[in-house]
């Protein structure tokens, strides 16, 4: 693994739990009527909610990606 690579795998949990802690807020504010009365508010939450889904799908992935090759590379060395 590269030092960029172990760098980037050191600092994704705390990235993931950036991501977690938005997604907790997004939906704590989809959970409120008022911003049912606002359709711009809501579409804007709305698009938000699902950058923040895709985010962190592909977050996680490449946490696992890093994971796996820092295995491999232990097992190599």
């Amino acid at each position: 693994m590269s030092y960029k690579e172990t760098q980037e795998l050191v600092a994704l949990p705390a990235h993931i739990e950036a991501l977690e802690k938005e997604q907790r807020e997004i939906a704590s504010a989809l959970g409120q009527v008022e911003i049912y009365q606002d359709p711009g508010r809501l579409r804007d939450v709305q698009i938000r909610a699902d950058a923040v889904s895709a985010a962190l799908a592909a977050t996680y992935a490449r946490w696992e990606a890093l994971e796996e090759k820092a295995a491999s590379t232990a097992v190599d060395s």
